[in-house]
Order: C-alpha cells, then structure tokens, then sequence
C-alpha cells in the first residue's frame, strides 16, 4: 500500500488519468457494443445497482433513489421551488426509474410525463403508478424528440452517459423554461469537468470528474443558474442545479 501512493504521487497526473481512463474502460467494456435500451435493461435485470426491501418490487434505480438522507432535500428543495411559481407546471421527467422519487413530487406539479429508455420499467410503472395520473413513455433522450413541458427533470441520469449522448441531448433543452439537473460529483476543490466514458452504470466519480453542463464541450448557456440542495455522500456530492433555460413569461 505504501509503495503504490509512493508510486502515484511520483507519476504526473495526466498519466494518472489516462490509467484511470484505461481501467474504466477495461471494467465496462461489457457495455460498449450494447444500445443505451439494452444497457440499462441489464443493469436492471442483473440488479447492478441493488435490490429492494420489497420483494415485490422486481425494478431499483439504487441506494441514491432510497436514502432519505439523500431524497429528503431534494425533495423538499423542489416542493419550495414548484410552490413559488403561480400555476402547478408542466413536468417531463427524464430517466424517472423506478419512480419512487418521482411519486413523491408529483402532487407538486402538473401534468406530468415520466420517461424511462427501459421498456418493461416503463410497463411495471404504468400499472403501479396508476392513481397517480402519471403519462409514463419509452423514451431516449439523446435520440428521440422530447415532450413540451414547463420544467424538465433529469436526475443523476447524465452521469450515466458518454459525452456523445449528453451533446445531442444539450440543444432540445431550450424548449424548457426550467430545467432541473442532479449529478454526483466529486468532493474537490477542483476537479476536471465533463471527462468522457463509456454508457454504463457507472459515473464519472471514478474518474475525478463528473457533469457540468455549463462547461466544455457542453457549453449551455441559462439564463440563471442556482442550487437548489447539496447532500454529501461519502467523498462526493449529489447536486442539484436549477437553469433556467428561457426568460419568457
């Protein structure tokens, strides 16, 4: 152990990250060749990213969708913030999961349209969420066109994404007036934004980076731009910003 941080603090941090870059690589190589539908249809069917308490519960996006020490703030962060505006708005939530976060800010908004790339998540949601008068679809967002909403919602989902993706999803944006983004990032001073990966169910933590959209090569430009909550996990933080993308009334 001491050898290896001897090692590390001795090569220069670009060779550093292309070694960190290489090994990423290497341990989701499974992912490459797969479509962004079958990509996260097996991180569910393998259960990747967990298993729920509740045996009946055959989908689960992950401890960051259960934690209440996590979902609490954001929670409440976006209840203040949909209770500010005048009429209840119009929401496209984009990668919704297992929508168990999702369920508990409906009663904020408007309509409400949940989005998921993974058909069967979307058909179990349709019939668990019924009462909820949620319009649940089978949607990619880099690919497909997205639906008209007052706010857009998109929650530690870009994390999972290559640069490719998060560029074509980037200028559909603009036809929201608000759009609400929650990412996992590291818990440094400074850190370099936006390093690319492979589609998969990992993040950019591992590579000491992680998803600023306002910085290259994404360069999106909001009109204003604020934290809304800020929970720290572990080394990192899960974060969410508010843009807003249009000053139209």
């Amino acid at each position: 152990m001491i050898i290896k941080k001897l090692i590390k603090s001795l090569l220069p941090e670009l060779i550093l990250k292309n070694i960190r870059i290489l090994k990423q690589y290497v341990k989701y190589n499974q992912y490459r060749k797969l479509s962004s539908s079958d990509i996260f249809s097996q991180i569910y069917k393998k259960r990747v990213w967990g298993i729920s308490v509740d045996p009946l519960q055959p989908f689960f996006s992950g401890g960051g969708s259960r934690d209440d020490l996590i979902i609490a703030p954001y929670i409440k962060s976006i209840k203040n913030f949909m209770l500010q505006l005048k009429t209840k708005p119009s929401v496209v939530d984009l990668g919704c999961g297992d929508f168990f976060v999702g369920s508990q800010i409906r009663e904020y908004c408007g309509e409400y349209i949940a989005c998921d790339i993974v058909p069967e998540l979307i058909e179990y949601n349709k019939e668990k969420f019924k009462s909820l008068n949620v319009e649940f679809k089978v949607l990619d967002l880099a690919l497909d066109q997205l639906p008209r909403a007052d706010i857009v919602i998109i929650r530690q989902v870009l994390q999972h994404l290559n640069n490719k993706q998060i560029l074509q999803f980037i200028p559909k944006i603009t036809k929201y007036k608000y759009a609400i983004v929650t990412e996992h990032l590291p818990r440094l001073h400074s850190f370099e934004h936006n390093i690319d990966k492979l589609a998969g169910p990992n993040t950019r933590l591992e590579l000491r980076s992680g998803v600023i959209l306002t910085s290259p090569p994404f360069n999106l430009i909001p009109y204003t731009e604020q934290k809304l909550c800020e929970v720290k996990e572990n080394d990192s933080f899960i974060t969410t910003t508010l843009y807003q993308i249009s000053n139209n009334p």
